[in-house]
């Protein structure tokens, strides 16, 4: 997916004095207009390079070339708003990080905030692209009470592969305590839910919702009523390693549009519209 937003104001330009009359100093007035915004579009011609989590409905849907959904529309809005040309590629959750690591990708969208990734990361803190609550789903009459780790001590449970979840998880999990499953597919985490070869799995409460409605499992598999992370923030970043010319300042403007987006309640529209 290419967004070019200045390409289009160009467009707009020469369309706004196609079929006018115009002669003397109007007339090189109107193509000194057409030369600078021709200039400044070339200026800027190489686009950011965005990269995103590849199978993660509802926040991002591809269906064949076409990409849309939750933080989709979300960046796509803040490059128009900014006027910042960028393509957007989809990764698998580890290449991508992977990506922005190495400075593959200029940037990449939606990352929880973990210390490990301040370290080749730089985050936009002004406002996230979205919250994600994660829920424990299990088979409908196999609820369990949870109120704390030790309540999964003895299950098997399973989660996206890559994912940071928590520390206190990540430990019992190294002392044995819990079985863990990683999985790249939720058709492959809903396979081993429903034939009990595991216990629980943990997944973003709106993606896994989203693809149990769209098979038509909603009445199979149940959230538990206490969620496993409430609302926890995901951001847009850039990498430390990104050739940019201006970095600071291509930051300071994603930053001052997204705060934009934000408060006009653009975010909130376009998250309502999938959500709902």
């Amino acid at each position: 997916m290419q967004i070019h937003p200045k390409k289009e104001a160009q467009k707009n330009i020469e369309k706004a004095y196609k079929g006018y009359k115009v002669t003397g100093i109007i007339k090189l007035l109107v193509v000194f207009l057409l030369i600078l915004s021709s200039r400044f579009a070339q200026a800027d011609e190489k686009p950011l390079k965005l990269c995103t989590h590849l199978g993660f409905e509802p926040y991002v849907i591809k269906k064949g070339k076409n990409l849309s959904g939750i933080d989709i529309d979300i960046i796509v809005a803040l490059l128009k708003q900014a006027k910042q040309p960028a393509k957007i590629d989809v990764f698998p959750w580890k290449r991508l990080l992977h990506a922005i690591q190495t400075g593959r990708c200029d940037g990449g969208f939606s990352l929880f905030d973990t210390q490990d990734r301040r370290e080749y990361a730089e985050y936009l803190f002004t406002v996230p692209v979205h919250y994600s609550t994660f829920s424990i789903f299990v088979k409908k009459g196999k609820e369990f009470k949870f109120n704390r780790i030790s309540d999964f001590f003895n299950k098997k449970i399973a989660h996206n592969r890559g994912f940071a979840l928590t520390i206190g998880l990540e430990q019992a999990i190294a002392d044995g305590r819990i079985k863990r499953f990683e999985f790249d597919d939720a058709q492959e985490a809903l396979k081993l839910l429903e034939t009990g070869k595991i216990d629980a799995i943990l997944d973003n409460d709106a993606r896994f919702r989203y693809y149990l409605k769209k098979r038509k499992k909603l009445n199979k598999i149940k959230a538990l009523s206490v969620p496993f992370l409430p609302h926890q923030p995901a951001f847009l970043v850039l990498s430390k390693k990104a050739k940019l010319e201006n970095f600071q300042e291509t930051k300071d403007l994603l930053e001052k549009n997204l705060k934009e987006l934000y408060l006009n309640g653009t975010i909130m529209k376009i998250t309502t519209q999938y959500l709902n």
